[in-house]
């Protein structure tokens, strides 16, 4: 039976450093939910409270309504998936996954089908018998996956399981995990600093930057709402040019001049001081010819990468950006030194407050 979790408040210390500073977020029964961001962020150490590996200095975990603050690890019915697989290279893959079990005491027959459902379940039951230097690093990461569930756990944690595989193994196995988890419909708690993994599994995303929680949203909607400038840039790619309010109004938006050439009023989320930034992403930006009321400059390189081209644009202020085009909505690709003028979509620009410099940070 899987559990709400509950975390209120919490803090983690080391000396006068706070490595999660106050965070607090509910996570749904049955909801596969991602803690997002940078190396230092917190989130594995958030992820090793919710386990029981580190200690709570302040707030409350609870599961269900059982505060579990105090109570030990191996009692807080949890299923682990670490980075390292973390399987026993001695022990067939039969007796890995049966390791929980037979410390929890169950009986043989009981063990035999439940390890039998897990190995199916992970789809590598024709490998019951194998040793883990036998196995490819994907073959090995089901099976630290079926052995994560086979005790049935109430929450499933992961702390960054795909990171030792390459490319293709990663896709193949972030669909792998995302079945199992709806199969089972499991609490699943997963830790990542890969964005497109994020986007790709979770029902909903924390992203984290020092200690906190900076937005807590869908897939689409951190995405396409960015709640700042940080996760704009994190997540994706997003350009950043400067802006210089001209004027701004809640009902009737902000109107802006874009790198000190493109007029142009955008949706206002929030106040902004004088000097503010937009954030764009590539594929939100057009190319057209030249023009005197348009922001110009000369494109740079053009990479074909099948569904779109990419282009690098050095605009005429000096400043690079990239300008993504739909292959099927193109009929050539442009060529490098060819003079465009980039074009916006207002209602997919972000107005942010600060500096391209500190957005790009």
């Amino acid at each position: 039976m899987s559990y709400d979790v509950n975390i209120a408040r919490v803090v983690k210390k080391y000396g006068q450093f706070k490595a999660v500073d106050g965070v607090s977020v509910g996570i749904k029964k049955g909801e596969l939910f991602t803690l997002l961001g940078p190396s230092g962020c917190g989130k594995t150490t958030l992820l090793r409270m919710i386990a029981g590996f580190n200690s709570i200095d302040e707030g409350e975990i609870s599961f269900d309504q059982t505060v579990i603050n105090d109570i030990p690890a191996h009692k807080r019915n949890i299923g682990m998936v670490f980075q390292n697989y973390a399987i026993f290279p001695h022990m067939s893959v039969f007796e890995n996954v049966a390791y929980g079990l037979k410390a929890r005491k169950l009986g043989s027959a009981e063990i035999a089908k439940r390890v039998e459902e897990a190995l199916d379940l992970v789809q590598i039951g024709n490998f019951r018998d194998r040793q883990p230097a036998q196995l490819s690093g994907g073959q090995q990461q089901r099976v630290a996956l079926a052995r994560a569930v086979v005790i049935h756990p109430g929450i499933l944690l992961m702390d960054e399981p795909l990171s030792n595989l390459d490319a293709k193994l990663r896709i193949q196995m972030r669909s792998v995990i995302k079945k199992l988890q709806r199969s089972l419909n499991i609490t699943t708690i997963y830790v990542t600093h890969d964005q497109e993994e994020a986007l790709a599994i979770s029902d909903r995303i924390a992203v984290m930057r020092n200690g906190r929680i900076e937005q807590l949203d869908g897939p689409q909607q951190i995405y396409e709402q960015p709640a700042n400038a940080f996760v704009a840039g994190f997540i994706g790619t997003s350009n950043f040019l400067a802006a210089t309010l001209l004027r701004q109004d809640s009902a009737q938006g902000a109107e802006v001049l874009i790198a000190g050439k493109k007029k142009l009023v955008l949706p206002l989320k929030r106040p902004v001081g004088k000097e503010a930034v937009v954030s764009v992403r590539p594929e939100a930006l057009e190319l057209g010819e030249p023009a005197a009321d348009e922001l110009n400059g000369e494109i740079i390189l053009a990479t074909f990468l099948g569904d779109y081209i990419n282009y690098e644009v050095a605009l005429d202020n000096g400043q690079s950006i990239e300008v993504n085009e739909f292959a099927k909505e193109t009929l050539r690709v442009r060529e490098a030194g060819e003079k465009v003028a980039v074009r916006f979509q207002p209602a997919k620009i972000h107005l942010f407050e600060g500096t391209v410099k500190e957005a790009s940070a």
